[in-house]
């Protein structure tokens, strides 16, 4: 791997972030899933409170790039 080819972390983490965050807004939306009966509003506020409200995409961005290391699908992880 060349200098060139290296992307500085920032800049990874802010390309992985955009995905990440519309998996979880749609992970979390009103309606419910198939399989779902209901999603109480009070709950679903409480949780996309605790979820989206940032500094909480470390995690979901190291383990799209350990699947990546691995030759593995990194939006799958």
């Amino acid at each position: 791997m060349t200098k060139d080819d290296q992307i500085p972390f920032e800049a990874a983490l802010v390309a992985r972030t955009g995905p990440v965050e519309a998996l979880l807004r749609r992970l979390l939306d009103d309606r419910p899933l198939s399989g779902e009966i209901a999603r109480p509003q009070r709950l679903m506020e409480a949780m996309r409170h605790g979820v989206l409200n940032g500094g909480k995409r470390l995690r979901p961005f190291l383990v799209m790039e350990s699947a990546a290391l691995f030759s593995a699908d990194g939006e799958a992880a």
